[in-house]
Order: structure tokens, then sequence, then C-alpha cells
């Protein structure tokens, strides 16, 4: 049920629309002028405005102007008048008027432009909630960001005493014990590992961006990967048609993510098979690609792999790949799952042409 404000100073009609509206289930204030119905006319206390064109407020602006110009109300505003020339209509549309009916208006008409008005609320109040939703989760972050030095200190501190403790009081006990013993301790260290990776990723990004030779860049990663034992028995293929290029990035932080993605796509197929990093131009963007020739991503995870914190492998934290489009992104670029005809995964990284440079 939605809440409509109509206002016209002719009774009949008034009442004609109004009833109309609440035969349909909505709830109707009626108002022969602005002033009867002002109260109701603010930001959220009403879903559409329907009003005669001719309908001014106290000062003598329209209401039109009033509602949306300055009460920055949403809500739409259907203007019902005698001109609905080329002229009028324009400049009824550019004051911010939704709809501009002619009079006299036919039931028809006023439904569908209810209806239409209706959906288009719905809409923007869809899009406010979820700006709101974002902007919380970013202020979050933000908190999180600026404790995170603390709450690591905070965190840490027991755990190495208690890492020392249990250290000092293996050489005191039987092999069994120090079996239980030697497994807190690993326990403890893939804690602090967690927290770091945790912490890594809640803090802001620092860039480093400097010109790094494209080529470079690729081999430097697939170099680093081909030393990892998942990695030796498997063909890695570095194709980069760009051999003149330097792309401006933090290069460090870019290795980490091409080499993350290289070393899950190695792990993906068991250290078995093929995976290619590749790179090339595509219309107006610089487009990388880690692609392997293994099981691919069950179409169930597709949505929740770039999650933080959700994992697929046994022990993982669920932060590699999160992390790895935040970088992407902390460069105004994007990171995403490509789709493809064939077996295996793709991974596809894409940049702004503008963070290419020729050499």
């Amino acid at each position: 049920m939605a809440r409509i404000v109509i206002i016209d100073d002719d009774s009949r009609l008034l009442q004609a629309h109004g009833q109309a509206l609440e035969v349909l289930g909505h709830r109707v204030v009626y108002g022969r002028s602005f002033a009867a119905v002002s109260l109701h006319l603010r930001p959220g206390k009403f879903d559409l405005l329907v009003t005669d064109a001719l309908q001014f407020v106290a000062t003598g602006k329209p209401v039109l102007a009033e509602v949306v110009a300055k009460r920055k109300c949403q809500e739409p505003v259907i203007l019902i008048t005698g001109d609905t020339s080329f002229e009028a209509v324009a400049v009824a549309l550019g004051l911010g008027a939704f709809d501009v009916l002619k009079k006299p208006v036919l039931e028809a008409d006023m439904s569908l432009a209810v209806v239409r008005g209706l959906d288009y609320i719905q809409i923007l109040r869809k899009r406010d909630q979820a700006r709101l939703a974002e902007l919380e989760l970013l202020r979050n972050l933000v908190l999180l960001s600026n404790s995170a030095a603390q709450l690591s200190h905070e965190i840490r501190t027991p755990i190495t005493s208690l890492r020392q403790a249990l250290r000092a009081v293996t050489d005191r006990i039987g092999l069994a014990d120090r079996v239980l013993v030697e497994d807190l301790i690993g326990n403890l260290g893939r804690i602090d590992r967690l927290l770091n990776q945790a912490l890594s990723f809640a803090r802001a990004i620092p860039l480093q961006p400097r010109p790094v030779s494209l080529p470079k860049l690729i081999g430097d990663a697939a170099a680093i990967v081909q030393s990892l034992a998942v990695v030796q028995s498997m063909t890695v293929v570095t194709r980069c048609l760009l051999s003149n290029v330097n792309v401006v990035l933090d290069q460090a932080l870019f290795t980490d993510v091409l080499v993350n993605l290289l070393r899950n796509a190695a792990e993906a197929c068991n250290g078995i098979g093929r995976i290619e990093i590749s790179a090339e131009i595509v219309g107006s963007k610089l487009r990388l690609e880690v692609a392997d020739d293994g099981p691919g991503i069950p179409a169930s995870l597709r949505n929740d792999i770039f999650k933080p914190f959700f994992a697929t492998k046994e022990g993982g934290a669920g932060i590699g790949l999160a992390l790895c489009r935040k970088i992407v992104e902390s460069h105004a670029g994007s990171l995403s799952l490509a789709d493809r005809s064939g077996p295996g995964a793709c991974f596809r990284i894409e940049l702004d042409q503008a963070l290419i440079q020729d050499y």
C-alpha cells in the first residue's frame, strides 16, 4: 500500500482521483491546497504526489519547485495540466516532474502513471538502501583498519608468550606429550598467520606505482611459481604480445596477485596439467588472464570465491582471492572469473589502458 498525496482545488476531481486510487489499495492524503498537505510532503513521508499544475505554495512558487528543488524529495510528482504542448511538458520534466497528464485525466491513464511512479520510487529506495549498506561496511572497515595495529599487538602478545612457554616445557616432558605440545604450537602459528591475513585485508593498501615492463612482470611471476613444489610437474606458459610496453602499477603487490592466482591454479590442478598467464589489449582495457585446464570452479561457488574468509581448501583462510581483488581494484581495475567453453578456470584482470606506457 502506497502513500499518495493529491492536490487539486477542484473538490470533484480531487475526490474522483483519490477514490480511484483508494480502490486500488493505496492510502490517499487529500488537499485542496499545498498548505493542507505540506507536512506530508517531506522526503520519505510519502511515495508519490499527484498535483494540479496550477497549484502554488504561499511564496508563489509552483508546488513542483517547492517539493523537488527546495525540499529535495526524490518521490515522483505527476502533474495534471491542460497544456501538454511539447514546450510545456519539456519545462515540467526539466523541473523534476515524473509524468504529465492532460486534463481531463482518464482513470486508466492515472493508474498507469501511478504504477510507473511507484515502481520508480521503489527502485530509488532500494538503491539508497544499498548505498547506505555499502557506506556502513566501508565505515566498519575503516574502523577495523585504524585499529588493526593495536588489535594485532593485543592478540600477538599472548600468542607469543604462550608459544614460548610451550617450547620451554617441551624438553621436560615425554615423547607423547611432546607431540601434543608441538601440535599446539603449530595451531598457534596458524592463528598467527590467519591474523596476519585478516589484518592485511582490513588495512588500506598504500600503493607505490611506477612504470614496470609488462613482459618482465609476467615473467617474474611465472618464475616464482615454477619454483614451487606443486608446479614441478606442470607446464607454465606465458603469452604476452605487448613486448614494448610498460604498465604503471605497484610491482610488488601486482606480482603477489599474479603469483597467488598461478599458485591457486596449480593447486586446483593437483600439480598436473597446464597453466597459462597472458596479456593483451581488448578494446580500451589491458587484460591479463591466468587460466588452467583443471576441474574449474563449481557453479555453486562462483558467487562466493571472492568473499573474505570464504575458503575452498582445507586449512585455508579464504583471504587470498579477496585480497587479490582488493589490490586490483585499488589500481582502478577489476578481477573476475571469466566464462570459458573448455575445462578449467580463467581469472581475468582488466586495467585501464591509460596505465600503459610504450617504451
